[in-house]
């Protein structure tokens, strides 16, 4: 298998991962948690894990002092601060529409990379986009009803800080284990969420063994598979095509719902997520061509 293809699959990976994050967050709820109790026990537990295994792996965690301060950022500031901002807006927004803002980090990251010459553009990319917006629009149905200005800024903030954090990503990755990276990444925003939670008094310890299990789920499936997954797919095929591959998240949030929770879907969602998983196959099959082979690193 080749890089284009294995790095498809890492990302697909990653957006399955990511997937179960809505389901496993309701179910921490359910338990007892709230969000700053739900994202410092997410990062912090994923932090463990990766050291453990890492140490186990007998690999060196340490980096030079640059790279440590920008993953450190990366995690705190881009990460957290990312998650926060999506986790206010879903206080506002119906979570079709938080999702359908969210999704505009795509196309700011293929803006990005043009801006800053990390990668070239080319038609299939274009394509494979617009392709996959429409088809996002159709699978989640959102309305702007009703929708409140803060949740609508707060999901755009949120769009925003990913796209940047994708870009930087993408520029100091290339030599650096993806397991590695995710353990910084995960660490400084765990701590970070910690301070926030504890000097606003909002972490809860006294949850169900639901509310627990559902945390370390977190800690698991969208935050060791999903920051993973993304951070070696990143590595191989380049900010766009991973931003545009990670538009397969909703569908299978969609399918995971029907599977599990019994939800049914339309046949507009089901035409939707068609039209997805063609923008994807545009994307694999023509829109590798015009990407640097070497990343520019800070």
């Amino acid at each position: 298998m080749n890089n284009k293809h294995l790095g498809a699959w890492y990302i697909v990976a990653s957006a399955a991962g990511f997937a179960t994050l809505g389901i496993l967050i309701k179910s921490a709820f359910a338990g007892g948690a709230n969000i700053s109790t739900v994202l410092a026990g997410r990062f912090l537990l994923a932090g463990i894990f990766l050291y453990g295994i890492l140490r186990a792996r007998g690999v060196n965690c340490g980096l030079d002092r640059r790279t440590a301060l920008q993953l450190i950022l990366m995690g705190a500031v881009g990460y957290g601060g990312m998650s926060g901002l999506y986790a206010n807006a879903i206080h506002y927004l119906p979570a079709s529409l938080t999702g359908m803002l969210l999704y505009t980090y795509p196309a700011l990251v293929t803006v990005l990379a043009l801006v800053v010459g990390d990668e070239r553009f080319n038609a299939p990319k274009g394509i494979a986009l617009v392709v996959c917006s429409v088809g996002l629009v159709l699978l989640l149905g959102a309305s702007f009803e009703g929708a409140r200005l803060a949740g609508v800024l707060s999901v755009l903030g949120a769009a925003v800080i990913y796209s940047c954090y994708i870009i930087i990503g993408n520029r100091i990755l290339k030599n650096i284990d993806p397991m590695v990276t995710s353990l910084w990444v995960c660490t400084a925003a765990g701590l970070a969420f910690l301070c926030y939670g504890a000097a606003r008094g909002e972490l809860i310890l006294e949850l169900t063994p639901r509310g627990w299990l559902s945390i370390a789920g977190i800690a698991v499936f969208p935050t060791l598979f999903g920051v993973m997954g993304f951070f070696a797919g990143l590595r191989l095929i380049g900010a766009t095509n991973a931003s545009i591959i990670s538009m397969l998240e909703p569908l299978i949030t969609v399918l995971l719902s029907v599977i599990l929770l019994g939800e049914r879907i339309t046949p507009l969602q089901g035409f939707g997520g068609a039209v997805l998983l063609f923008g994807g196959l545009i994307l694999q099959l023509w829109g590798h061509e015009a990407r640097h082979e070497t990343v520019t690193e800070v």
